[in-house]
């Protein structure tokens, strides 16, 4: 147990001379790959299933989805595990992710107009009149026999689009940004409603994922708790 805020610390220097976030995850996969990442309803995400997961999102949105680089994708749900996965994904090829958390649709149609985003990615079983709309579920389907062209990751770049309090503008925020104000050790892993605010991100998300910790979702707890109990068999 000692050996975490040593690592930790270990992983924050290096994150201080450059080294990527996505490198971190990929270290992860490599070295410390059956440490549980999270839960999902039907499998257990380790480490390596994670960087997996978004070694294949990478792959469908830029070799079926046709996302390129400096391209705005949408993201319209409801805290969704997997919507950590895609951004991570188009962290790879070089887009922005656009979250639209927790709002109704007239807004979001608002967000997406005033972003220009090329695609919305949606949890299941909520829509938005859009014609160039996939479900989150699609992205991780099935594996996607495509190899993407990857850009050289730039922490300084932005590659997250916040809309703001006033209702009227977006903020775009760097990976530098978040992890320059990210905290010195993980604090309780639990996310609630929201990911994608800088305050969970720097003080929750990333300190958890950097340290090899395990995250909790309520959307998670929310779905195991309507299924009965028969079907939640773990899947490897």
């Amino acid at each position: 147990m000692r050996k975490r805020p040593c690592f930790f610390r270990r992983i924050m220097s290096v994150m201080n001379t450059n080294l990527s976030l996505l490198s971190v995850l990929q270290s992860h996969a490599d070295q410390r790959g059956e440490l549980l990442a999270h839960l999902l309803p039907d499998r257990d995400i380790t480490y390596r299933r994670l960087w997996s997961r978004i070694e294949r999102a990478s792959a469908r949105l830029q070799g079926e989805w046709n996302v390129q680089q400096g391209d705005v994708v949408a993201y319209y749900g409801n805290a969704h595990p997997d919507a950590i996965v895609l951004y991570f994904a188009l962290l790879r090829i070089g887009a922005l992710l656009l979250p639209l958390e927790g709002m109704p649709e007239s807004s979001a149609q608002y967000w997406l107009q005033q972003a220009g985003a090329r695609l919305v990615v949606h949890d299941d079983g909520l829509e938005i009149g859009q014609s160039f709309a996939q479900p989150l579920s699609m992205l991780l389907a099935d594996w996607c026999h495509f190899d993407p062209l990857l850009v050289k990751e730039d922490p300084a770049l932005p590659a997250l689009l916040l809309p703001q309090a006033d209702g009227l503008t977006l903020q775009a925020f760097s990976l530098q940004q978040l992890t320059i104000a990210m905290v010195t050790a993980p604090t309780v892993a639990a996310v609630d409603q929201i990911i994608f605010t800088p305050e969970i991100l720097s003080n929750i998300i990333f300190p958890a994922l950097l340290a090899a910790h395990e995250l909790s979702f309520c959307t998670v707890k929310k779905m195991l708790d309507a299924e009965p109990a028969a079907s939640r068999a773990r899947v490897s």
